[in-house]
């Protein structure tokens, strides 16, 4: 049985081949599937309780897609990240956040709000991987500027916009991941 089915295959492969099946379009395939095995990021960002995901069809295409929020989220979500293999970052110096509003046809170069720690250099005062943050609430550890560099309170984003926010772990092996997301 084992043997019909070895030789149903390769007279398969080589009608194929025979038929016009080029080298190019069997590599085509292999590309795909390495797009889809290679990992984008260590980091998992959620939003509101939703994680940012990639489109696996763009990916696999493309070689690469973005993160985005499926759904929309409120005017000042909870924010968590996680570490996917906390080793590989080593020391975290610092974390910080920025959100850009869509403007025209692209995102603003000014971020509408900035998000730190208050005393940068303290390691111990980032926020940390695993914990929710109601970006609404943050309290005094963290700084809050706007998109004219004053100090809030609170992130406020505007119902029914689009947004891009840049996410960086500055560390020994230093990342940052942007996710795309609507509001409600």
């Amino acid at each position: 049985m084992t043997w019909r089915l070895f030789t149903m295959a390769v007279l398969g492969l080589g009608c194929a081949c025979g038929a016009g099946c080029s080298a190019g379009s069997a590599s085509s395939g292999v590309n795909v599937f390495q797009n889809l095995s290679r990992k984008d990021s260590n980091l998992r960002i959620f939003l509101d309780g939703q994680e940012a995901k990639q489109d696996k069809l763009k990916k696999g295409l493309k070689g690469y897609s973005p993160f985005t929020i499926k759904e929309q989220v409120a005017g000042s979500p909870k924010f968590k990240y996680e570490l996917i293999e906390p080793k590989k970052h080593g020391f975290i110096k610092h974390v910080t956040m920025q959100v850009h509003q869509k403007f025209e046809a692209d995102f603003s170069d000014i971020a509408d709000y900035i998000i730190q720690p208050r005393d940068m250099n303290n390691p111990d005062a980032n926020m940390k991987p695993g914990v929710e943050y109601d970006l609404g609430k943050l309290g005094k550890d963290f700084r809050i500027l706007d998109r004219h560099d004053k100090e809030v309170d609170k992130v406020e984003f505007q119902p029914g916009k689009e947004y891009l926010l840049v996410f960086t772990v500055a560390a020994d092996k230093s990342e940052t991941v942007q996710v795309y997301f609507k509001t409600k």
